[in-house]
């Protein structure tokens, strides 16, 4: 019987869960075998021969679209830290028992996740173990996101795991570079490409075409510090001053380190802002998203973003800041536009660009839509073949 290639995704929603769903669907249908380990009722589900969908983790569904006070996420913290450490024991039994061809991570965030999988690449020596650093380094989720997070025993957790990796995916150039000059693996580390999410794009005639919308800029996506909100709304108070018809949407579960009253306020003393808190189910991505002319991603900091992508599967245009590999994504006047981070006036010019020529923002989706095609196809050949030669003796 072949080993199969396991992707991890303790979360059964959400971006990375996507990303590790269309990857795997990509890889068998390039002759591999994979399955993908999650926890409860996963958000999507393929019918694909040779790879699979596995409930098998017993870690909790974010899909959470109510917003939770600061006490109730406090108390649960704790609890869901020992139901994640329960986790990767279950992970450490199931991969022992079924020796994997190759086991393959997408983030690790605390200092007990990579200290796992140094002991497990141990014990699994015929096993190949690789990452998808969406996230090169471990930053905190509940205070600043914008922060690196330090200590002595985490950093020297993180590098025993670098270490033992058999091979690493980064999906930009300069990612790359960060990852070799800070953790330097002992193994390859190779560019990949985001593919679309056409798995959240059930009908292809579901969504308005975007010279047909309404100046409607949507920001979609987690809230958190580093995404540059409060930018963003002083960028849309400039884009009222000149077009006041125009709309921003903000939808997307809020991060513990927004305040969201306040932004709130700032969004109602600016008007035509509506925003949806929570997560936002996958049948209702294709409503937000085919409503909006434009997307924007003014974010402090990034390493690439899956919002891009999804903007260019429903064929919209991206104002990006330039940070980060966006800039691989986004070419400035072919698919969107790039401006400077943290600049309000700057991000209002480029979005009242799009807002005010429909038939602009048309073409430049249109051009990313075409830039996204057949891109899970192409990483899958990269993965496939890296995995395959880290698994050759």
């Amino acid at each position: 019987m072949t080993r199969p290639t396991v992707f991890v995704e303790f979360s059964p929603s959400g971006g990375l869960f996507q990303f590790g769903a269309q990857l795997g669907q990509a890889l068998a249908a390039d002759g591999r075998q994979v399955e993908l380990w999650t926890g409860p009722d996963p958000e999507l589900s393929f019918h694909t021969d040779g790879f699979s969908i596995r409930s098998v983790l017993p870690t909790w569904h974010p899909a959470d679209q109510e917003v939770r006070s600061r006490a109730v996420r406090l108390i649960r913290r704790p609890l869901r830290a020992a139901q994640l450490v329960l986790a990767w024991i279950v992970l450490g039994a199931l991969l022992i028992r079924s020796r994997p061809r190759a086991v393959v991570f997408s983030h690790w965030r605390f200092a007990f996740e990579p200290a796992f999988v140094a002991v497990y690449a141990r014990l699994l020596p015929r096993t190949a173990f690789a990452l998808i650093a969406h996230e090169p380094f471990p930053r905190s989720d509940a205070k600043d996101t914008s922060t690196v997070k330090s200590g002595r025993v985490l950093q020297a957790c993180f590098a025993a795991a670098w270490q033992q990796l058999d091979v690493v995916f980064v999906l930009g150039s300069r990612t790359k570079e960060l990852v070799q000059d800070h953790w330097r693996p002992h193994c390859p580390v190779l560019v990949i490409e985001h593919g679309d999410e056409g798995a959240l794009d059930p009908e292809p005639d579901a969504t308005t075409p975007v010279a047909d919308t309404a100046p409607v800029a949507l920001f979609f996506g987690t809230w958190t510090a580093y995404k540059g909100i409060d930018v963003l709304l002083d960028a849309f108070e400039h884009v009222r001053a000149e077009r006041p018809d125009a709309e921003l949407v903000m939808a997307g579960a809020v991060g513990a380190d927004v305040d969201l009253p306040a932004v709130l306020a700032r969004a109602e003393s600016i008007g035509n802002v509506t925003t949806t808190t929570g997560y936002i189910p996958t049948d209702q991505v294709a409503r937000i998203v085919g409503s909006a002319r434009l997307l924007v991603t003014p974010y402090v900091r990034a390493s690439q973003s899956g919002v891009v992508h999804l903007a260019y599967t429903f064929g919209r245009p991206v104002v990006a800041t330039e940070v980060g590999d966006l800039a691989e994504a986004v070419h400035d006047g072919e698919n969107g536009l790039l401006v400077p981070p943290q600049d309000p006036a700057a991000l209002a010019a480029a979005m009242l660009k799009l807002l005010t020529d429909p038939q602009l923002a048309a073409a430049l989706g249109a051009a990313g839509h075409e830039h996204v095609a057949g891109a899970w196809q192409r990483t899958a050949t990269i993965v496939g073949d890296a995995l395959k030669e880290a698994t050759t003796p």
